[in-house]
């Protein structure tokens, strides 16, 4: 049997564990929103600067693929007609989900 002395030691350890989670979680807290918020707009925009960039480059990739090379006016609708069709898709992927 456990005397009361060692529950009384084990309470106290248990007690400054809780205590130390609490704090590392306010801390936590604070350090997010100290450090981590703040950059989310830029890490949004940069995130869709290169979105951007890897989509120019594919639509570049498969027009000329096609036979319409850069500069041309066919190019130009083969862009077009690219950015249109990856709108569609975007918008079929949202309708999906807002279906459930």
């Amino acid at each position: 049997m456990i005397s009361r002395r060692a529950w009384a030691r084990i309470h106290a350890i248990y007690d400054n564990v809780h205590a130390a989670l609490w704090a590392l979680l306010c801390a936590f807290v604070v350090w997010t929103v100290v450090v981590v918020v703040p950059k989310l707009p830029a890490a949004r925009e940069k995130f869709e600067r290169v979105r951007a960039q890897e989509i120019a480059v594919e639509n570049k990739f498969y027009c000329e693929k096609w036979g319409m090379p850069v500069g041309t006016h066919t190019h130009t609708l083969c862009t077009l007609d690219l950015q249109q069709l990856r709108a569609k898709i975007a918008k079929r992927m949202a309708d999906e989900w807002n279906e459930f």
